[in-house]
């Protein structure tokens, strides 16, 4: 705690906020003291109960929501990931964590434990779970399959016309042209992530249960990759030549352009999220242009509906080595959990579906991201892979 300020020093700042008069530098300030590690746990119950019971219609400029974008973007400790943005302004505490509640009825904030001890029941055996990693499985034109990780298994040096190669979790193509091209498959298990770049020179991020099939090289008038699961990409530009996605419920046409595009075959809806450029989805019941900020939503019979203003960096962050929830339900939350760390989600009794925000860095093990539920009161036992919640 800075010297001189004590708790009721940062309770006249959380009086101030809650009175909409504390300046923007109080604001941060306030949100340094939530990152301290010896904040006072009974200040921070205060300012969760602040922020649950603001309005959800206040003046979304004013200092409260300052504070809020503050606390989401103003994370003090460098990332332990390599960020795929230059301009990205996530970084994560060294611990675990930044998660913070905003003025919505049933939210809760997810926030550090401080190594506390778990009300929930970490198994028998006491034992935690890594967090996910860089691996997948490519399969070759010929069937052949080739683990991906940091062992560095041998590669052939080309597939189809494209020299190959294989460094630090990035798969790269580059088209030589002198051979039809053949296609492959990269594939991620639960727990893995891995990143690939195409022969045009499109950038692709894996996320964990995923898998994507795409030729070696594009010689023809399209550029044609096949989806499942969720995938982040950035197009390299080509007027004469589109790139196409498929995902089997949904296809998207692209030029130069950078998407989301989170087509787990479980989810009720495909969801295209276009962060620049212009794309549009096709289905069978109808095409759907998006602006940069939109989202289509594509049910299973092919029917679109668009959201305007998606809070694209909570959509996005998991390239980048973070969870960002944004008005996120539990139930979604422990779904991206569960592909993260490869545990299954059991629910037991009553379920209510809270929202939640914040940040937490992909590097955290399971125990540790666990203590912030445990911190939410939230009961669970976590028995081998199997994490079961009992009520929330």
């Amino acid at each position: 705690m800075p010297t001189g300020k004590n708790n009721e020093y940062y309770r006249l700042l959380l009086q101030r906020w809650q009175q909409r008069q504390c300046s923007p530098h109080e604001a941060i300030e306030l949100l340094d003291y939530l990152c301290l590690p010896e904040a006072d746990r009974l200040l921070l119950a205060e300012i969760q109960a602040a922020f649950e019971q603001a309005s959800p219609e206040g003046d979304v400029t004013g200092p409260g929501e300052r504070v809020r974008a503050a606390l989401l973007t103003h994370i003090q400790a460098p990332a332990t990931v390599v960020p795929l943005h230059k301009n990205r302004k996530l970084r994560c505490l060294a611990a675990a964590v930044v998660l913070a509640a905003i003025a919505v009825p049933a939210t809760r904030w997810l926030h550090p434990a401080r190594n506390a001890p778990l009300a929930g029941t970490i198994s028998r055996h006491e034992h935690d779970i890594s967090p996910g990693k860089n691996k997948a499985v490519l399969t070759l034109g010929n069937g052949e399959k080739i683990v991906l990780d940091s062992a560095g298994n041998q590669l052939p040096a080309s597939q189809g016309g494209s020299a190959i190669c294989n460094q630090n979790g990035v798969l790269t193509y580059q088209d030589r042209g002198d051979q039809p091209p053949v296609y492959n498959t990269l594939a991620t298990a639960a727990g893995e992530t891995y990143a690939l770049t195409l022969a045009d020179g499109t950038r692709v991020w894996l996320n964990a249960a995923s898998s994507i099939r795409f030729p070696s090289a594009f010689p023809g008038r399209e550029r044609l990759v096949e989806l499942t699961g969720e995938a982040y990409f950035e197009v390299a530009a080509n007027a004469n030549q589109a790139f196409r996605i498929s995902t089997g419920r949904i296809s998207i046409d692209v030029l130069g352009t950078s998407l989301n595009v989170n087509a787990y075959p479980a989810a009720a809806t495909t969801n295209t999220t276009l962060v620049s450029g212009a794309v549009k989805v096709n289905t069978a019941a109808g095409s759907l242009l998006l602006a940069p900020g939109e989202q289509s939503q594509a049910d299973a019979n092919g029917v679109q509906r668009k959201q305007t203003h998606v809070h694209l960096s909570s959509i996005t962050a998991w390239k980048d080595g973070f969870f960002q929830f944004e008005n996120t339900p539990l139930t979604e939350v422990l779904e991206q959990f569960a592909r993260w760390y490869n545990v299954e989600v059991i629910y037991e009794g009553k379920i209510n579906n809270r929202r939640f925000f914040g940040i937490i860095n992909r590097n955290s093990s399971l125990k540790s991201v666990l203590r912030m539920l445990d911190a939410n009161d939230i009961s669970f036992t976590l028995e081998g892979n199997k994490l079961i919640v009992q009520h929330t």
